[in-house]
């Protein structure tokens, strides 16, 4: 049954003094009122959460850990925000390189091969989707055409149209995909298509690399929306390499971490190994190197609460080459 909802309106001066009457730390009030005022209430309370205390039960209670601040949880924030406009960053550059390597794979094939279902493979062609009577590759076209017809394009794409309407060669089509209807794509291709590909990216097995495009495209939407990113459950969990099948990864799944594919590290990590093929690793790695450094020091949180292993900084994915 569903309740009624009954609690009042708070101004931003009673959202605070609620945090304090449940045991929150406050050194800067007026820092906490800007945080509320700018940040809104609901959306922090995300990263309060790990700050409450819990009863024997293990159900998180109103009233916060004795030790918690105010300041803890604004580090906790602030690192959540870098971790997504970086993650942001890399998965930006990743989508643009699979596009061109799809393109100019496919394109050698069949200039319209996303238009060709004999360019891709039997099960997406032919099986059902969720949506009866439509099979995948039905869905993805319709997804497709839907973009296509859209007139906020960019201007050469809309220029190409105009010229030679809207059957348009997959090296321009990709332009006017997102992340999602790339990831189905390459997911329709055939094996053999699909590996010459994922081998640029140093991944031998493309069924693998399939699913790390789609935990890559749902990390992307995360980012993208600001939601709270650190200690995420994945949807979209990706498969993890078999322990020594690609060494630099072979630490997601030996630590014992219990399902390490559903952690934001395990997903980080990837795009990390796919950057690195890319030739990207230079900024990229020092970057995230630095960001995990800074994760807030206190009893609350912790980086393993986010998949990271304790040896993290000795594993040859994070050793930048001179």
């Amino acid at each position: 049954m569903v309740a009624d909802y009954n609690k009042p309106f708070l101004s931003i001066a009673e959202q605070r003094e609620l945090l304090e009457k449940r045991g929150m730390q406050v050194d800067d009030r007026a820092e906490v009122e800007h945080y509320l005022r700018h940040e809104g209430y609901y959306r922090l309370s995300s990263y309060f959460y790990s700050f409450r205390s819990v009863d024997k039960h293990g159900k998180r209670l109103d009233a916060f850990v004795s030790d918690a601040n105010f300041s803890d949880v604004i580090q906790l924030y602030e690192f959540d925000k870098w971790l997504r406009t970086s993650l942001l960053s890399g998965l930006r550059a990743i989508e643009i390189s699979v596009r061109v390597a799809i393109a100019h794979h496919m394109g050698q094939k069949d200039i319209f091969a996303h238009e060709n279902p004999y360019c891709l493979n039997s099960s997406f062609v032919s099986r059902e989707s969720s949506r009866r009577g439509k099979t995948w590759y039905q869905v993805w076209l319709e997804k497709y055409h839907h973009l296509l017809s859209r007139g906020d394009q960019e201007d050469v794409v809309l220029k190409f149209i105009e010229t030679y309407g809207q059957k348009i060669p997959i090296w321009v089509a990709i332009e006017i995909w997102d992340f999602g209807l790339l990831s189905r794509f390459f997911g329709g291709m055939k094996f053999n298509d699909q590996q010459a590909v994922s081998r640029l990216y140093g991944v031998d097995d493309p069924h693998f690399f399939s699913s790390w495009l789609r935990a890559f495209n749902y990390v992307r939407n995360v980012c993208a929306h600001h939601s709270r990113l650190w200690n995420r459950s994945i949807v979209e969990q990706p498969r993890l390499p078999r322990r020594n099948e690609i060494p630099e990864l072979k630490h997601l799944t030996e630590r014992g971490v219990s399902s390490p594919g559903a952690r934001t590290y395990a997903t980080l990590a990837l795009a990390t190994f796919v950057l690195k093929n890319m030739e990207h690793q230079g900024p990229w790695v020092e970057t995230i190197v630095n960001l995990l450094k800074k994760f807030p020091a206190c009893s609350s949180v912790s980086l393993k609460m986010m998949g990271v292993p304790d040896d993290w900084e000795d594993q040859p994915l994070w050793i930048q080459e001179v």
